[in-house]
């Protein structure tokens, strides 16, 4: 008779721990409530004036993984049947027309972190990086990081009107007094830094409306524009951004800017007032036509009369692109 054989117990641990590991991650898939996250994204972003549509959302270990995202800025406030076919990701949902054209995300994980509190943002966009964190136990702290995005991809030529190619890099690092909550942290106060490096940027074409004198901003067809590498660095104290270097430089064109950014309580509030230099070449020049003819009205730079001299107004969201007096 032969003698019987005992399981060591490492192995029967080892076959429970795993068991247990699969039951608890198969548990999590089935139970995880995907349309509560998924109302509570759409209906937050609606109430910011944002179209948030999302293709499957998965769990993780530490966070939750959103994968097919679009992000647009609707012409007019969503109803609230619209913003139901968004939360459920379901039913007849709107098309560009309504919801504007969407910028796009393969994937966007989002975990909570603990030193210090709050959360981080990890998406893959336009072929690159970008990462986000928010958290603080007294003042709100931001850090953004984009890393090696593609101005082709995204949907971001149709987001913006021109069709471009180029790699963006920055680093956005803010820190803004707390209000009672989170949410009420105030931008026009906040200190800290912002810094550009992008490269091989080209409008290859399309539309755009530019701010001309002090009237509404003018729409008109893009010729191919080489930009070149943007280059800056703006430090911010209180609310108010001093430029310690802004420069676009490419084969085409240069553009040197010094002066000021005041942040608004939204960003699209903020207001520039900057001096603009800017120099063009002059084959460049007469291919631009009306626009280039438009250069022309500037003044020379009194110190460099190689520039046209301009002053940067307004605000982010309708800036005014005057001559300088």
């Amino acid at each position: 008779m032969p003698p019987e054989t005992k399981t060591a117990r490492w192995k029967v641990f080892l076959g429970y721990a795993a068991f247990a590991v699969v039951a608890f991650v198969f548990g999590l898939f089935v139970t995880f409530p995907y349309d509560a996250i998924r109302g509570r994204l759409v209906t937050e972003a609606a109430q910011a004036g944002l179209a948030v549509r999302i293709g499957s959302l998965r769990p993780g270990l530490a966070g939750v993984t959103a994968t097919q995202v679009r992000v647009s800025k609707p012409p007019q406030p969503l109803s609230a049947e619209v913003v139901a076919a968004l939360a459920s990701g379901e039913g007849n949902v709107p098309g560009a027309l309504e919801l504007g054209e969407p910028l796009m995300f393969d994937s966007v994980a989002v975990r909570p972190t603990l030193f210090p509190p709050g959360v981080a943002v990890r998406a893959s966009a336009m072929g690159g990086t970008l990462t986000a964190s928010v958290g603080g136990l007294g003042d709100v702290k931001v850090h953004a990081e984009a890393d090696g995005l593609k101005a082709s991809g995204g949907n971001l030529p149709a987001f913006t009107g021109m069709d471009m190619e180029g790699e963006i890099n920055g680093v956005l690092a803010l820190t803004l007094p707390k209000g009672k909550n989170t949410a009420d942290a105030d931008l026009s106060q906040a200190d800290g830094e912002l810094t550009l490096d992008t490269k091989g940027l080209v409008i290859k074409g399309g539309k755009v409306s530019l701010p001309m004198g002090g009237g509404q901003a003018v729409p008109m067809d893009l010729p191919r524009v080489t930009l070149g590498a943007l280059t800056g660095r703006i430090q911010f104290e209180k609310g108010l951004g001093t430029v310690q270097t802004l420069r676009l430089k490419s084969e085409d064109l240069e553009a040197l800017a010094t002066g000021t950014l005041k942040l608004g309580k939204k960003l699209e509030y903020s207001e520039p007032a900057m001096d603009v230099n800017v120099k063009l070449d002059p084959d460049f020049q007469k291919r631009l036509g009306i626009l280039g003819a438009g250069v022309t009205i500037l003044p020379p730079d009194k110190k460099d009369p190689s520039f046209r001299a301009a002053r940067l107004a307004g605000f982010l969201n309708r800036p005014t692109f005057l001559p300088r007096r």
